[in-house]
């Protein structure tokens, strides 16, 4: 059974989508895309989706085109890379950290303190903006729009039910049979249980749009859209088997965002009382069995929380000594993916920090060491532009009595992202980077544009 306006997209956009859509599903399961082959493949199945999405605009005949807001803040970051990567101020040493200084650098140009290290990480940002583009181009038809939706939603239903499974029978052996030298905080497939909370995050948004179409265009009680919602509540309940304190926490902020964005759907008297006796035994059992044993292993950590302290601590002394790198950062900074490096010497400032730190735990001072007060205007205006667009649909919408739904889920999923970076690493995640890609392509899109070959002007939602 189909749903109307959401069969399948024209064969060109179709076979354009096969490794678009193959990234939803094997980041996750790759551990994230954190290891270095699980990576390669992430790049080359996003490179091969810009190359078929060249071959649609052949097909179509026509020139993409995007807002130059977007295309500039692109234009800095692209230059600003190129050259770090070009004129490197030194080669480090991996195992020592020893910099040895390169004769030919030109101070007064941006220039990455690693080049080999800075290349790798660069290169998969090229990928990941390669295949954006295509996105965005892509995402302004309803069709594909909503089949790209509904692929997130499943890949996070798989993920959640792969870590609510270890979860209730208590497994220490992680996906795939990968046993983790030190405590057990992974999930399904990730090896940081945060990761995996903001990868949960990032996907409930998607869910719950998916079912809420399947209301407004099925009846309320049909098999696919109660199949729908139990996507949704599985993923949202997989977030309190989580035992990540910082994705508990953006769960319910999310929740309320959701309820007022999407007040017009949610608060309808459309279920029939069936419908909610059946709803309300999936919600026991589902508490009972899964919910219920990882919330109360999460409230055993935030006791440890209070009354030790040592994972707080340790994160402000980790800020504090960030704070101390990026008063010497500059304008262009230290170069991509080389944070680990630059944040050493500073780190040794602040009494009784210690351990190896490869990220900041703090995405926004991350990025300005890294990228520089420059890069990181750019990355701001990404963002922030995004942001801007999706809320003024969201108004547009609101003032014509309908609501955006593919833009409210995105501003919904970008700004828990985005504060869970406060006290996280997620924008370091090749599976949650390209799940922030897919969002910021739904706000940068278009969506009901002509485009070619008479093609009829969808309407929006």
């Amino acid at each position: 059974m189909r749903l109307p306006n959401e069969n399948l997209p024209p064969w060109r956009w179709l076979a354009a989508l096969l490794p678009i859509t193959a990234v939803f599903f094997y980041a996750p399961l790759a551990f994230g895309g954190t290891t270095f082959w699980t990576r390669i493949v992430i790049d080359w199945l996003l490179a091969h989706s810009f190359l078929l999405w060249g071959c649609v605009l052949i097909l179509e005949r026509r020139f993409p085109r995007f807002p130059r807001v977007l295309a500039s803040a692109l234009a800095v970051l692209v230059l600003l890379g190129t050259l770090q990567l070009i004129n490197p101020q030194s080669v480090v040493n991996s195992f020592t950290f020893d910099a040895e200084p390169c004769v030919d650098h030109i101070p007064w140009l941006p220039g990455t303190i690693d080049a080999k290290t800075s290349g790798w990480v660069l290169l998969h940002l090229l990928a990941l903006l390669l295949a954006g583009l295509a996105l965005t181009d892509g995402l302004a038809r309803s069709r594909v729009r909503w089949f790209l939706f509904r692929a997130v939603a499943i890949a996070g239903l798989i993920i959640a039910l792969a870590g609510i499974n270890q979860k209730t029978v208590g497994t220490d052996v992680m996906l795939w049979g990968v046993r983790l030298p030190q405590e057990g905080n992974f999930f399904a497939a990730f090896r940081y249980h945060g990761n995996a909370a903001s990868f949960l995050n990032l996907s409930w948004p998607a869910a719950l749009v998916v079912w809420i179409r399947s209301r407004l265009l099925l009846r309320p009680g049909s098999f696919i859209a109660s199949l729908d919602l139990c996507v949704f509540l599985v993923i949202f309940g997989a977030i309190f088997v989580n035992s990540s304190k910082a994705g508990l926490l953006m769960a319910p902020v999310g929740l309320v965002l959701a309820g007022w964005l999407f007040r017009r759907e949610l608060f309808v008297a459309t279920t029939s009382r069936a419908g909610i006796v059946v709803m309300a035994g999936f919600l026991f059992i589902l508490g009972m069995i899964a919910v219920l044993p990882g919330l109360v292993f999460k409230l055993s950590k935030w006791r440890e929380l209070i009354t030790e302290g040592q994972t707080l601590h340790g994160r402000l002394d980790a800020q504090r000594a960030c704070l101390l790198a990026i008063e010497d950062t500059g304008l262009y900074g230290t170069g991509a993916g080389t944070f680990h490096y630059a944040f050493t010497p500073y780190k040794e400032a602040i009494e009784g920090l210690a351990g190896y730190w490869e990220h900041a735990h703090q995405d926004w001072f991350q990025t300005i060491i890294e990228w520089g007060w420059l890069g990181f205007a750019a990355w701001a205006t990404l963002f922030a532009g995004a942001m801007l667009r999706l809320w003024k649909r969201i108004a547009e919408a609101g003032r014509e009595g309908r609501t955006e739904l593919s833009a409210s889920a995105a501003f919904l999923a970008l700004l828990l992202v985005i504060i869970h970076a406060l006290a996280d690493f997620p924008l370091q995640i090749p599976a949650l980077q390209w799940l922030v890609v897919f969002y910021l392509a739904v706000a940068w899109s278009s969506p009901g544009r002509p485009s070619g070959h008479g093609e009829r002007r969808e309407k929006r939602r």
